[in-house]
Order: structure tokens, then C-alpha cells, then sequence
């Protein structure tokens, strides 16, 4: 993560930002090797611990359970691809986390940000991944459709 973090971490950085500003006006981005967005009320510094990479190991402990658990009815095809398409899912609800933080953050609720933020990350991670496996998981084990005895066969 060391070596992809002057990157990521602009990126991160600079999407939050985007999608920050439409709720904070006067929000400022400040370039730096940890990217800041400078609001009214506070100041949020994204560094490497906010990378999302807790995320990123939840969801590869959760989805591996899923599959264990399932793997006889999974269609590992469609598995695998909805195990990247989480990784990203994950990366997409880190900011939508950071930007939570420094929309609630500037709208009077700075106090509660910055005492709750590193316990509310694993809370947050974990909806994001059931909210993603509720969406994907019928999909994943494709049920098959089975022709019973009393139905017709398609030509």
C-alpha cells in the first residue's frame, strides 16, 4: 500500500472531494502526500489508515465464508467476478465514508466525526457488504432452473 499511496491517496482524495463539495461549499482540497479537505467546521486529513484496506480485508474474510459455505451451489464464474466487482464496491463505500465524515463534519456534527470515526469504519464496512451480498448472492448461486415432472419441456 506504501508504494501506491502517493496515487491512490491523491485520487481518494480528489473524488471525496468531489462529491464532498456539492454538501460543503466551501470545502478546499490541499494537495499534500496525505490529502486535507479544508471545511468551515473541520479539517479532514486522509491518510494511509483510511485507505480502505480494512475494508478491503472484511470483505475478503466475509466473501471467502460465503463461499466456503455455499461453494457446492455457487457458479464459480459469476463468483469471481462478483468478488472483484466487491473489492470495488469497497473502495466506492470508503469515500462515500470519507465524504460522510466531512459532509457531517462541517454541517455541526464535528465533535461526534472525530471521536466515532475508526469505530463506525468496521460498522460501515460491514452494511456495505451485506448490502453488496444481498444484491449479488442470488446471482452468484444461479439457481438453476429445474423442469419438474409436471411441466412441459421447451423446444
Amino acid at each position: 500500500m506504501q508504494t501506491i499511496w502517493p496515487w491512490y491517496g491523491q485520487g481518494l482524495g480528489r473524488f471525496v472531494h468531489l462529491l464532498a463539495r456539492v454538501f460543503v461549499p466551501k470545502l478546499a482540497y490541499l494537495a499534500d502526500a496525505n490529502p486535507t479537505l479544508s471545511g468551515p467546521d473541520l479539517d479532514v486529513t486522509i491518510v494511509p489508515q483510511c485507505s480502505g484496506i480494512n475494508g478491503l480485508e472484511l470483505f475478503d474474510y466475509l466473501f471467502a465464508m460465503v463461499a466456503l459455505v455455499d461453494w457446492n451451489r455457487l457458479r464459480k464464474n459469476r463468483a469471481l467476478l462478483s468478488y472483484f466487482a466487491g473489492l470495488l464496491a469497497m473502495l466506492f463505500g470508503n469515500a462515500i465514508r470519507i465524504t460522510s465524515f466531512v459532509v457531517f463534519g462541517n454541517r455541526g456534527f464535528a465533535e461526534s466525526v472525530s471521536r466515532f470515526h475508526i469505530s463506525a469504519g468496521w460498522i460501515f464496512f460491514s452494511a456495505v457488504f451485506l448490502v453488496y451480498l444481498s444484491i449479488t448472492y442470488g446471482w452468484m448461486v444461479g439457481k438453476k432452473h429445474v423442469i419438474g415432472p409436471n411441466q412441459p419441456r421447451e423446444k
